[in-house]
């Protein structure tokens, strides 16, 4: 198991700065899929807060997994999505992204075991300012003895 004191370094580690551009075809497609309703202006899917961020700063989920630890992709669980939406998301817009780990906090559970709850932010911002924040909770199990085996 990772020890504690190493996975609270990474409380503070900044994500690369990067931007994201929903594309018109990006947002249709989206749109279809959670069946939404395709609207005549140039708003985007607030879905977009799923994928948008972590893209804009460059990340994958294994490289957000890698960082934080994960013994397999099968000892991540999603926890919570807090978006914040200050302004409308936009197609054509070109969004430049920044967010860092705010919290590491181990935890342990009668069915989880022992797991970290690792939290997470990223801006997305526009000339006019921050348009949307995105802040999640990924939980990543911990094993004493090995992937594939919990705590008890």
């Amino acid at each position: 198991m990772i020890p504690f004191e190493q996975m609270q370094e990474l409380v503070g580690y900044r994500f690369p700065s990067g931007t994201y551009k929903i594309e018109h075809w990006e947002n249709y497609l989206l749109t279809e899929a959670t069946a939404g309703q395709h609207l005549a202006s140039t708003h985007a899917h607030p879905s977009f807060l799923f994928h948008a961020p972590l893209a804009a700063v460059g990340l994958t989920y294994q490289e957000i997994f890698d960082l934080c630890g994960a013994e397999s992709a099968d000892a991540v669980r999603a926890g919570e999505y807090d978006w914040e939406i200050f302004r409308t998301l936009e197609e054509g817009i070109q969004y430049q992204a920044q967010g860092q780990i705010l919290s590491v906090e181990r935890k342990a559970g009668k069915r989880a075991g022992v797991f970290d709850a690792v939290v997470f932010s990223i801006e997305l911002s526009d000339t006019a300012g921050v348009a949307a924040r995105a802040t999640n909770t990924w939980l990543f199990l911990r094993t004493e003895s090995g992937p594939g085996r919990r705590s008890k």
